[in-house]
């Protein structure tokens, strides 16, 4: 067949944007080429002709880059036009052959009349392919969008042995319900071509995108004069089961209305499509229409939602807290303790609550689904109980605390000796402080606590940090340190630690990397006004003493 005129100046204009490309290509390689020859040199000249091809290169490379995408768009434009030629050349072959068919049968040649009915069918498959549905789906007669929706899709209703359906497609298979939503009529625009000013219902394509259908259906309700309040009306008006609190509210995010318009959608969706295969009927009636005039009538509730929640007694709730509060804090809780709980622990049950959903079928049957826990784990309740003994910490007298021996007192002292061992100073508050933090935070042990003293260590002794971990501490380098001290100025072990000032001068060793060397601290030591005073000192200042009388001769 020979090519149009649109087609004749898209191929020349095609032929010309290839040759551009093709020019600026080799200008492309020559400021490569460029860049190569200046990319090791330094001098600012060579630098300035650098940048300059570079930039030259990046200019060429984005007007290649757009010229491309004019190319594959002339392609697309290209295969389109060539797509409805081809259909326009099978719909007349169809249509001549549908008349030699009608003459053979007419004639009665019956070899002629197979042969053109399987032609036919072969041209009609073809068709269907390219319109983007798949051949052997029954096509249905009509133009309108419903029609060439389905045809395309290839809709149908999918039968479950347990009498639940629904309308599947070419998308996700039968396994993935589809959706339809017809909405209110509009009034089509005078300057369109087809149905100028006329009344017709806004079809939107079928998907399983059930959200974006939901949000359309808000948004026409909106628009509507009954406003949103009339699609609550209709969906209840038609035996869908919406809360009162849901419906006062308009709350379009709540389940009761998602679970009810859902089922509306879906119903809808399954009486166009099953008066289609058994009816021909081809111009169903709008969602709005639907579920005010036939939905209410069609014998069929939406879903039933009971809810199932277990209730804590009052007094097992505040035995529990008590036992928790004197095991962790060696106290009971007060009542206002008690009260923050129990409403805490009511809120986590009714979240937790067994919710039945149960939804009768076409077909006289139901389907059941159940979802939640009923009862809370044992873990969650701990947590709540550990949230709120951390907030019952603050502010508590630190002394009481560690009298007591609770775990709270046991995890005070574990954070002070742990923050001991790793050179970090901490009062008896900072170290509550931290366990309060801990607990309000559901942690169940002090790792995440042990975890950030050590980080704080490892900042402070910025020096040692490549050597700081949970496996080396302060102690054990200090270790040598309080020795050679202990020997150098005979100081009681009782009295040194690794947070004195002494020991602390040696491994922060003025900043520099890692700890100081021995020997630098023991010359340290010596000049230490207390040496003085030791009997190491002693015999050595006596040692210089025989020293200077022997080489007078003074002594032998």
């Amino acid at each position: 067949m020979a090519e149009s005129k649109k087609q004749r100046e898209l191929r020349d204009k095609q032929r010309g944007l290839k040759a551009l490309n093709s020019r600026d290509a080799a200008s492309m390689q020559l400021q490569r080429n460029q860049m190569a020859i200046f990319e090791d040199d330094d001098r600012p000249s060579s630098i300035e002709r650098y940048n300059a091809a570079k930039a030259k290169l990046t200019e060429l490379d984005a007007q290649v880059t757009a010229r491309i995408a004019q190319i594959e768009s002339i392609d697309t434009e290209l295969s389109t036009i060539a797509d409805t030629e081809s259909k326009d050349k099978r719909t007349k072959e169809i249509a001549n052959k549908q008349k030699e068919l009608k003459l053979a049968e007419e004639t009665l040649q019956r070899g002629k009349v197979t042969q053109l009915k399987a032609e036919i069918k072969t041209l009609q498959d073809a068709q269907t392919t390219a319109d983007g549905g798949t051949p052997g789906n029954e096509q249905y007669a009509g133009d309108n969008e419903f029609v060439k929706d389905v045809n395309a899709k290839g809709l149908s209703l999918t039968n479950q042995p347990d009498g639940s359906n629904w309308v599947s497609g070419e998308e996700g298979g039968d396994q993935v319900p589809q959706y339809i939503y017809i909405g209110p009529q509009t009034k089509v625009p005078l300057f369109m071509k087809d149905k100028a000013g006329q009344l017709v219902n806004d079809y939107t394509p079928s998907t399983s995108d059930f959200d974006a259908l939901r949000r359309r259906v808000i948004q026409d309700s909106i628009k509507s004069p009954r406003g949103l309040k009339g699609l609550f009306d209709d969906l209840r008006g038609a035996g869908l089961r919406i809360t009162q609190k849901d419906y006062d509210r308009l709350d379009t995010t709540s389940e009761s209305f998602v679970k009810s318009l859902a089922y509306a959608l879906q119903k809808h969706t399954k009486v166009m499509i099953n008066d289609l295969e058994q009816n021909k009927n081809i111009n169903p009636k709008s969602f709005f229409n639907y579920i005010q005039e036939d939905l209410k009538d069609s014998g069929v509730g939406g879903p039933q939602v009971s809810y199932d929640e277990y209730v804590t007694k009052i007094d097992e709730a505040e035995s529990d807290l008590n036992r928790f509060f004197v095991e962790y804090l060696g106290r009971g809780a007060t009542d206002e303790e008690q009260k923050k709980y129990y409403k805490q622990l009511r809120a986590l049950e009714k979240k937790n609550a067994q919710v039945t959903t149960e939804t009768e079928t076409d077909s006289g049957g139901s389907s059941r689904r159940v979802t939640g826990e009923y009862r809370l784990d044992a873990e969650d309740i701990l947590q709540l109980q550990r949230s709120i003994a951390g907030k019952a910490l603050d502010g508590s007298d630190i002394d009481v605390v560690l009298k007591g021996g609770s775990k709270a007192a046991q995890d005070v002292n574990s954070t002070l000796a742990y923050a001991k061992k790793y050179g970090i100073t901490l009062s008896n508050k900072d170290a509550l402080k931290y366990v309060s933090t801990s607990y309000r935070n559901n942690d169940k042990d002090t790792s995440k606590i042990n975890a950030k003293l050590l980080a704080i260590s490892k900042a402070t002794y910025s020096n040692l940090s490549d050597v700081l971990s949970e496996d080396v501490d302060l102690d054990d380098l200090s270790a040598n340190y309080k020795y050679t001290m202990r020997q150098i100025l005979e100081i009681p072990e009782s009295q040194i630690d690794s947070l004195n000032p002494t020991i602390q001068m040696a491994l922060k060793n003025n900043g520099n990397k890692g700890a100081m060397n021995l020997t630098d601290f023991e010359r340290a030591l010596k000049k230490d006004p207390r040496w003085a005073n030791t009997s190491n000192a002693l015999e050595t200042a006596a040692g210089y003493a025989n020293n200077i009388l022997r080489n007078f001769g003074l002594i032998a």
